[in-house]
């Protein structure tokens, strides 16, 4: 059972519970006024009554037309009080006035205190010296009347630095999607682009060959026959580098990488290039037949988590990189013994979502988070099936 909620009601529905403060002091300010005797006040009457209304009713749409209504009700009080009736006891006024200063912006609302200001303090004087109000009224009605019109001007400021940071935040989240976005689709295209070139040089290779294996069936069958062989292979591997092409999303690129493609065999100098960090790497099985796609995706798998370490793991005593050739996977582990602060405040690193894209172009596996002991750890897994 939901239980009701009277407060969210209310913010929910600000016509309805300014009509409900409208009535509330309306109701209360009419008993007062029939109810309550003295020498000083006259007796209740239609028009005490309709001055109290005044007074009071016109809250209800304060929102929607502060200043009138800071008009109407300040008049209505002005006549009761000078015609000695008990009413509202400027109550309405005070709400009026905060409203006014909570609604309109600051140069108008100034504007308002400092015309009704010297009316309201010149209509107390007035009353102070006719003896109908205590001298202490000609400070305390302004004060009153002023504070809550700073009141009102105050919580508006306030509300629209809220709704400022607010609008902030969620430009921010969108940017910050659309940056993730761009990355992820940049890391697509740079992904695609390095697979592209395999293939193209899978099929150049295919190309020599089958000139070889032109020119030598006449003269050489055997060799024209392991020619061939190599052509079959070679065209296999290109086959499934293809596959892998068509999973990723191609996107066209301005610059266009003219060095070759690095592979494992270019480890050391891997390593090599990155002398502020203490890399000890650790190789089991033979790393050399693989498909050239695994191999350039590894390298960069491990070239990524080590810059990783570098701006985000701060100080590091040791760096482990393995690379382990199963009979059907390769398995590379990067680890370190840093902070591993190496994502973003969303959990998401850009890095960690290029590596994702990588592995996942092979259908692998990568897990990457902090290790038991303190550190990080990348680690993934690239399955290897057999031409």
């Amino acid at each position: 059972m939901v239980r009701p909620r009277p407060v969210s009601w209310l913010r929910d529905h600000p016509r309805a519970a300014d009509a409900l403060l409208a009535a509330l002091i309306a109701t209360i300010s009419l008993v007062f006024h029939l109810t309550e005797r003295g020498e000083d006040y006259h007796d209740p009457s239609v028009w005490g009554a309709l001055l109290t209304l005044a007074a009071t009713a016109p809250i209800a749409w304060r929102r929607h037309h502060p200043l009138q209504v800071l008009v109407v009700v300040t008049s209505a009080q002005m006549l009761a009080e000078g015609f000695k009736f008990v009413g509202a006891g400027w109550s309405g006024v005070l709400v009026a006035s905060y409203t006014a200063g909570s609604v309109l912006g600051s140069r108008v609302a100034w504007r308002v205190v400092l015309v009704l200001m010297p009316l309201l303090f010149a209509f107390v004087t007035w009353g102070w010296v006719r003896g109908d109000a205590p001298w202490q009224a000609i400070i305390s009605a302004p004060v009153m009347f002023g504070g809550a019109m700073v009141l009102g001007d105050n919580m508006r400021r306030r509300r629209e630095h809220i709704a400022e940071l607010a609008e902030r935040a969620e430009r921010a989240e969108r940017e910050r999607e659309l940056l993730a976005h761009q990355r992820l689709q940049d890391e697509r295209t740079r992904i695609a682009r390095e697979l592209h070139d395999v293939v193209a040089h899978s099929v150049s290779l295919m190309v020599i060959q089958a000139a070889a294996a032109r020119r030598q069936l006449p003269v050489d069958p055997r060799r024209a026959d392991e020619a061939l062989a190599t052509v079959e292979l070679t065209g296999r591997e290109a086959m499934t580098e293809m596959r892998r092409i068509l999973g990723v999303l191609r996107g066209e690129s301005k610059v266009q990488e003219l060095e070759p493609q690095p592979s494992l065999a270019d480890f050391d100098h891997l390593t090599a290039s990155a002398p502020d960090l203490p890399v000890t790497v650790h190789a089991e099985g033979a790393l050399t037949g693989l498909p050239s796609g695994v191999e350039l995706s590894a390298y960069r798998i491990v070239q990524e988590a080590l810059t990783n370490v570098r701006r985000h793991a701060g100080t590091v005593h040791a760096v482990d990189v393995s690379l382990v050739r199963k009979t059907d996977a390769l398995v590379v582990e990067v680890n370190d013994d840093g902070r591993g602060a190496s994502v973003t405040p969303n959990g998401v690193g850009f890095g960690i979502v290029g590596m994702r894209e990588r592995v996942a172009a092979f259908d692998g596996e990568l897990s990457a988070g902090p290790r038991g002991g303190g550190g990080w750890r990348v680690r993934a897994t690239f399955p290897l099936v057999s031409a």
